[in-house]
């Protein structure tokens, strides 16, 4: 255990990391630049242990270092309640409004979610409370956490009148503290106590008499940030355009050295120094930090502060929304199916094989080391993630190798070979990851909760897969040839030289699409909300609560007797410990399903269905376990699924526009067709054949998307090299990439889909929606590529009367021109 520790304490170091981080890029910069082999080799090898090793110390012990979301591991909740200002002019209280608890939601979910780190479930209830549901955490991060819920982080700069501390009267106070002790008025003004320490470390106590009038305040601040002066934390703090002119209008006519400016958080004196030079501008600071941490959420504090204070009504401990048996399942077909495609892998691709397995270990090290490294959290959106990066991980080793049987077939010696593989793979890889980064950074910007998570996963995984697939795998050959290990490779060939004409069936492709098209609408239109579960529709909240003695019933028990009953949406069921009350069961569903669930659940579970006398002399009766009723809003709330639309929009113009730059407009348009295709497809006949869409599908569909458009660009750098070395008609041309490709698309495609199905047949009932839409998506995914991505570019560039050729010919010329300088 003291070297684990000592690992964590080491990676936690900033500079430690920033240091391994500079020297890693420098190799890595270092090892494109040098035209030696043998430094290629030394410095691939030296990147590759480095980055292998900073994670796996990032990473062990897993149990301790890797997160789990709620809907993984469970967690803590917590019930919220908004309260009302109150007019400071009259001391009326302000009704709330819908748009508050909107801000609260807003404001939490910033102040607690940003950056991917953390899995935040959150929803209104009622008019005035607000339930939020986190990992699990331990007890003192829920302290941090508390406190942060509850700060609202109200600004305020107020004059200070200088006679309320100077004045002393016949009792020996000052103005101020009389006003303060309530035992005098001074109207317009309010007293305040301010306790602090000077720089000598003397604590003192004095009384300010403050203007009642606030000059600046919260809604005034640009941007707060912390920043470290010697020993000394503080914010500072960027005013807007008006409030820089607030500032100006509130000191221009004070006394240099003399007037003072109260500094108010929360009501609360922070600071109050003396004005040096006038007038002030749009920037100041506030000191008396305790430490860095506690500066850095000041300024986050600041910069999304609450209109309304929030107080915490009851805080309890979830089950996983998946439960461990889900959990344990899924873990379970996942390495069953991924067991399968690495031995899949070795008998095709043999000694390869090896190598491309060495690779995809190196490559989950590097995912799971990084997302230990950095806190993020594993959710099951997130995991969607890696199992996309794994697959396209798989994906450019398969590219690889399958260009290098062909340049072997072609003759040349292995060593040129593999040369040429990586040269030639090496556009489709780039190209393929690029667009999938550009969605990703997107997601990450404007998304929120779960799609956050997702890019942030998928960002890494990338990254990771990108590094194990171009740089591991040729280090090992240029050793392995450099030894005379390998000599030469023999691999496996079950798809022979094909030559289909794919694009003659484009006609009966187009119809078979439309139908489905029609038929995916179709699903929408006739389900309507049935085919949205209660993530995106909201409903009621069902809470039992169960005394001390009773008999615990668990969401495995609950699911169990709920299977067979006839609901409008599929209810989410999940268990609660409240400190001080005892066990919960909750289940959310939709509203018209309530009285049903607590019917069956009464008449199915026998301590549910027991009544108890009301008292000792009475004949009444109740239920022996109790139950509530609330209204709950969508956890994927309106402004989550217009922040996941919008970045999910962004993604696809930033796509069409990279391969526009890549490849030409008809290629963009090609790959924008089939990834709207795809995602339609599967999203509209899931809801067609009776699945329901919820929360634990946003990570499928992304997926999909992703696939999809890493198949696509694949096919079309094959059709690009086509047109640009081969001759012949363009769809001649086209029909000869995509044959090329086939077995590539054939062995990517098979090995992701036998995975996803394993997944969805072993991986219990919760996963089951989300393999099976993966698992559709990918089937798809595969024949857009072929069949709906490819004709879109023959047709675009006949209907334009355009030399689809000659523009990618021109467009490699300005490529080479612009590289060359």
């Amino acid at each position: 255990m003291i070297p684990s520790i000592l690992a964590l304490e080491f990676i936690a170091d900033p500079l430690v990391l920033f240091l391994s981080g500079l020297a890693l890029l420098i190799l890595f910069i270092w090892y494109f630049v040098t035209e030696s082999e043998n430094r290629k080799r030394s410095i691939g090898t030296i990147l590759v242990l480095g980055l292998c090793t900073l994670c796996a110390l990032a990473l062990y012990p897993p149990d301790k270092t890797l997160k789990g979301g709620i809907d993984l591991v469970g967690g803590s909740a917590f019930t919220l309640k908004v309260q009302p200002n109150t007019d400071p002019n009259t001391g009326e209280v302000i009704p709330l409004r819908d748009d508050d608890l909107n801000q609260a939601v807003a404001t939490i979910e910033k102040r607690l979610g940003s950056g991917g780190t953390k899995d935040l479930l959150i929803a209104k209830s009622g008019t005035d409370t607000i339930l939020l549901q986190m990992p699990g955490m331990s007890p003192e991060t829920a302290a941090d956490i508390r406190v942060t819920l509850q700060k609202v982080a109200k600004l305020e700069l107020r004059e200070v009148n200088l006679e309320g501390g100077k004045r002393e009267t016949a009792d020996g106070k000052t103005l101020a503290q009389r006003v303060y002790d309530k035992e005098d008025i001074v109207p317009g003004y309010r007293a305040y106590k301010n306790e602090g320490e000077d720089r000598k470390g003397d604590k003192y106590t004095e009384y300010l008499l403050l203007n009642n009038r606030t000059a600046v305040a919260g809604a005034d601040v640009a941007h707060a940030y912390p920043v470290t002066q010697g020993a000394d934390n503080i914010v500072s703090i960027e005013l807007t355009g008006e409030g820089g002119e607030k500032m100006i209008n509130l000191t221009k006519d004070m006394q240099p050295n003399q007037d003072r400016i109260a500094i108010l958080l929360d009501n609360e004196i922070v600071s109050a120094p003396t004005v040096q030079s006038v007038p002030l501008g749009s920037r100041f600071v506030i000191e008396g930090q305790k430490n860095q941490k506690e500066a850095s959420e000041l300024a986050a504090q600041l910069n999304n502060p609450l209109k309304n204070a929030l107080t915490i009504e009851q805080e309890s401990t979830v089950s996983p929304s998946l439960g461990q048996a889900v959990v344990k399942q899924g873990i379970m077909a996942a390495l069953i199916g991924l067991a399968l495609t690495a031995v899949f892998i070795l008998i095709y691709y043999r000694t390869a094989g090896i190598v491309a397995l060495v690779a995809l270990l190196v490559n989950s090290v590097l995912i799971f080391g990084s997302m230990a490294m950095f806190g993020f959290t594993f959710t099951l959106p997130g995991i969607a993630g890696i199992i996309l990066t794994i697959g396209m991980a798989v994906d450019a080793n398969v590219l690889i190798f399958e260009r290098l049987r062909e340049e072997l077939e072609n003759g040349k010696s292995l060593s040129n070979a593999i040369e040429t593989a990586y040269e030639k793979a090496f556009s489709a890889i780039f190209d393929s990851n690029i667009t999938s980064l550009l969605a990703a950074t997107i997601l990450f910007w404007k998304a929120s909760g779960t799609v956050q998570g997702f890019a942030v996963t998928l960002t890494i995984g990338l990254l990771g897969s990108m590094f194990s697939a171009i740089l591991v795998t040729r280090v090992i050959f240029r050793w392995a040839v450099h030894f005379n290990l390998l000599k030469n490779l023999s691999l496996l060939n079950l798809f022979r030289k094909s030559n289909f004409d794919f694009l003659g069936k484009r006609r009966m492709a187009l119809v078979i699409s439309s139908l489905l098209f029609i038929a995916a609408i179709a699903g929408f239109v006739i389900k309507g909300e049935k085919g949205l579960g209660v993530d995106f529709t909201g409903g009621t909240l069902l809470k039992f609560q169960f005394k001390d003695g009773q008999t615990e019933v668990t969401a495995a028990d609950a699911n169990e007797a709920l299977k067979d009953a006839n609901t409008v949406a599929k209810p989410v069921i999940q268990e609660e410990t409240v400190p001080g009350t005892g066990e919960l069961l909750t289940v959310r569903c939709d509203s018209r399903d309530a009285q049903l669930i607590e019917d069956t659940l009464r008449e199915k579970i026998a301590i549910m269905k027991e009544r108890v006398p009301v008292s000792s002399n009475s004949g009444e009766t109740e239920w022996a376990v109790q139950a509530t009723v609330e209204a709950v809003s969508a956890t994927a709330g309106k402004a989550f699924l217009i922040n996941a639309c919008v970045a999910i929009g962004m993604g696809l113009i930033a796509m069409l526009i990279y391969i526009s730059i890549r490849f030409e407009f008809s290629f963009a348009l090609g790959a924008f067709v089939a990834l709207v295709h795809d995602i339609v497809l599967a999203t509209g006949l899931i809801v067609l054949f009776g699945g329901e869409l919820s929360l634990i599908h946003v990570g499928a569909i992304l997926t999909i998307a992703g696939y999809s458009i890493n198949d696509t660009i694949i096919v079309f750098d094959r059709i690009r090299e086509s047109l640009l070395t081969s001759h012949g008609t363009i769809k001649e041309l086209m029909n000869e990439a995509i044959n090329a490709t086939l077995s590539r698309t054939l062995l990517t495609s098979v090995t992701t889909i036998v995975t996803v199905a394993i997944l969805a047949v072993f991986g219990g009932s919760a996963l089951a929606d989300f393999s099976q839409m993966i698992l559709v998506g990918l089937v798809i995914g595969t024949y857009s590529s072929i069949f709906v991505a490819a004709p879109i570019v023959l047709w675009w560039s006949r209907g334009k009367g355009r030399n689809l050729r000659k523009e990618v010919l021109d467009a490699s010329l300005a490529g080479e021109i612009e590289a060359a300088g």
